[in-house]
This record gives C-alpha cells, sequence and structure tokens, in this order.
C-alpha cells in the first residue's frame, strides 16, 4: 500500500492489531475494576509502575538475546503468547492476583518488542524506517480502537461483569498468534565475528545521551490510566470509561503515521520536540481543569501527542548504531523507558494521594518541559558529525 513499506511489516501491525484488540478491552477498566475491590491513586500506581519497569526491562534483555541469537521472530512471538495466555486470569477479583498478572503481562509485552522492532527494521530499507514504524503503530492503534468500544457496549447494553469481560477479551489475543505468525518472514543472517555486548560502556556514545534522555521524559511521563482516572473523579461513569481510552487511541492512530512521515522527511528530533511540547501543555491544562467536556478534549490531545512522536522517539536509536547491535538498542531505548516509568508513576500516585491531582499534574508537565531542550545535544539521525561517516561510526573510532 504504501512505498517501501514490505508485507512483513504489515503482518507485525495486525499481530499488534489483534493483541491490542484484547489487551484495550481491559486496560482502561482497571481504575474502576479496581474501585469495587476499594483500591485506588496509591495501588494504581505501583501496579503500573512496576509493570511497566518490569516490560522495558525485559526489553533489554530480549533485544540483546536477540542479537546473540538471531531469533526475532521466535522471541517476539513468544511475548505476545505470554500476554495472550495470562491476560483473562486478572477475572479474579484478587489484588496479589491482578498484581501478577499486570506483572506478566507486561513481561510479555518486553519480551516482544525490541525483536519485532528488529524484525521490522530487517525488512526494509533505513529510509522508509519511519513509515514502517509509523504504520506498525498505527495498525497497534487500530486494534486499541476497536477494543474499548466493545467492552463499553458489552458492560453498559449487555450488563456483563468484569470478569466475565475479561475471559471474552483473550479470544483475539489467542486467534492470532496461532495464525498471523505463519507467514513472517525472518531474514536469515550469518554469525556475527564478535558477540555483541550488554555492557554500557560499550554503547555508542549518541545513544548513551539519547537513553539518558528518554530515562528522564520517561520519569515525567505516568500511566495513561491516571488520565481516565481523572474523568473518574470529574463524574465520568465507568461504562463511558472505554470510550475515553477510544478515544485517546483514536487521535494517536491518526497521529502514528503522520508521525513516521515527519521523522522520514522532517526530523526525528524536532518530531520528539513537538510531541513532548503538547504532552506538557495537555499536563498543565488537566491540572487546572476541572470541566468534564473540555477533560475529553485533552485526552484527544493527548492521544495525538502520543502518535506523533512513537515513530521517531523507535526509529532513532536504530539510526544510530550499527546493524549488529540494532536490537540490543532497541532493548536499551525500552529498558530506560522502564526505568523511568517505575518511580513516575508511584511518585504520581503519591502526589495526588498526599496532595492533589493538581499537584500531580502540574509537576509532571514541568518537568517534561525541562527536558526538551536536551534534545539539542543529539546528532541528527541523517546528518552524520564527519563528512561520510554515520553517526555510531564517529562515535567508536
Amino acid at each position: 500500500m504504501f512505498r517501501g513499506v514490505t508485507r512483513n511489516v504489515y503482518l507485525l501491525g495486525l499481530l499488534s492489531l489483534f493483541n491490542d484488540f484484547s489487551a484495550d478491552m481491559v486496560t482502561p477498566l482497571l481504575p474502576a475494576y479496581l474501585a469495587t475491590l476499594g483500591l485506588g491513586a496509591g495501588f494504581l500506581g505501583i501496579m503500573e509502575g512496576v509493570a511497566n519497569a518490569l516490560s522495558h526491562i525485559t526489553a533489554l534483555l530480549s533485544g540483546w538475546l536477540d542479537d546473540r541469537k538471531h531469533r526475532s521472530k521466535r522471541i517476539a512471538v513468544s511475548g505476545y503468547a505470554l500476554c495472550a495466555l495470562v491476560r483473562p486470569l486478572i477475572a479474579i477479583p484478587i489484588p496479589a492476583v491482578i498484581l501478577a498478572v499486570r506483572f506478566l503481562d507486561r513481561i510479555g509485552k518486553g519480551i516482544r518488542t525490541a525483536p519485532r522492532d528488529h524484525l521490522l527494521t530487517d525488512s526494509l530499507e533505513k529510509k522508509h524506517w519511519g513509515k514502517a514504524f509509523g504504520v506498525q503503530r498505527a495498525l497497534d492503534h487500530t486494534g486499541a480502537l476497536l477494543g474499548p468500544p466493545l467492552a463499553a457496549l458489552l458492560l453498559g447494553y449487555y450488563g456483563i461483569s468484569y470478569s466475565q469481560l475479561f475471559l471474552i477479551a483473550a479470544v483475539p489475543a489467542v486467534v492470532s498468534i496461532l495464525i498471523v505468525p505463519l507467514w513472517i518472514q525472518e531474514r536469515q543472517t550469518k554469525e556475527p565475528e564478535s558477540r555483541p555486548r550488554l555492557a554500557w560502556k560499550n554503547l555508542p556514545k549518541p545513544l548513551k545521551r539519547y537513553i539518558l534522555i528518554i530515562f528522564l521524559v520517561a520519569f515525567s511521563t505516568p500511566s495513561e490510566l491516571f488520565l481516565i482516572m481523572k474523568l473518574q473523579s470529574l463524574g465520568l461513569p465507568a461504562y463511558q470509561q472505554p470510550l475515553a481510552w477510544g478515544l485517546l487511541t483514536l487521535c494517536t492512530l491518526l497521529a502514528a503515521f503522520l508521525g513516521g512521515v515527519l521523522a522520514d522527511r522532517w526530523s526525528q528530533r524536532r518530531t520528539i520536540a513537538l510531541g513532548w511540547t503538547l504532552f506538557s501543555l495537555v499536563f498543565f491544562a488537566f491540572a487546572f481543569n476541572g470541566h468534564l467536556a473540555w477533560s475529553w478534549v485533552l485526552i484527544g490531545i493527548y492521544g495525538f501527542q502520543a502518535g506523533l512522536v512513537e515513530a521517531s522517539e523507535r526509529a532513532y536509536p536504530a539510526s544510530v548504531v550499527p546493524a549488529e547491535i540494532r536490537a540490543t538498542a532497541m532493548g536499551w531505548y525500552y529498558f530506560a523507558y522502564g526505568l523511568g516509568l517505575l518511580p513516575a508513576s508511584v511518585l504520581f500516585g503519591l502526589l495526588w494521594s498526599h496532595f492533589s491531582p493538581k499537584v500531580a499534574f502540574a509537576s509532571y508537565g514541568a518537568m517534561t518541559l525541562l527536558v526538551i531542550p536536551l534534545l539539542a545535544l543529539l546528532p541528527t539521525h541523517r546528518e552524520p558529525g564527519e563528512k561520510g561517516r554515520r553517526p555510531y561510526e564517529a562515535a567508536l573510532r
């Protein structure tokens, strides 16, 4: 459909579509589900902080393993399979079980992510990476868009229980891992002369700088479920919460391909800076907004900025490293993001519980705004530091 984008990209996107169709019938309902068990912002913050940290730490290890073993497809599919198998167990209304299921679900995400991105970049030319990530993310968000309305329909119209809904949600994910991987092709590669190393000191300098910046921005990025909790505090009923999540996802979907095109044709760094600026402004607006109607608008803008930066954030680390450590570089990116997300959600939950939502949102908007100028320290993904060299070649001399 799009020039330069191969069949593998669409198949990987289709796998993500079915997985997110399943996941997003569950995720936007977690605040309301936890509330029925007497659990609030503090529990949600700890659960999401640890879960996302586990996801991104696992991504580092799976990326490194992929570079060593060259089994991108096998590792990625195993991650999708773990998510599909454990997710229905969240229907058991016991806090310890919910925590365990959420942690395992995010570990599955970590296992699949870096190898999947490696498989994607191996499937086409570098000049099309931004577009390819945009297509993959757009299909991913299409699945996430389909899940919430169906969940709202089943809850609001048919009146089924949360537990019944969570069991139904498992079906599309299980079906996808049984069918889609059959058509995904993996390029055969020669064994590298030297095994890739995981150590920080072995990474190119541009990647190190980027990883540190990603950690800082992740530290100012709490779980999106707090946005749903904000709407809930303004009076949004439980059966409408999946619709708010669906709006967020729709706007992310609409912006995802645009972000990929901007990454290829304009600048990855500038696209990231634009998205992070919108993020900061939305959080300031959430801090001082007390009207439910305006919150719907802010949810949409938040989703748009999320889609805008996804392709650039993922393409940049792959652009500044040699091919033999590309999956490891993607793993470091996800690891840094997860390391920042752990305290981000926990601290946000504490600020919400012990001070107010206004303090939490305003503090995180300010933190993100302070990180944006650091992007100027990064080399462009196109223009190498020395003529005729790519950024990592100058760094590795």
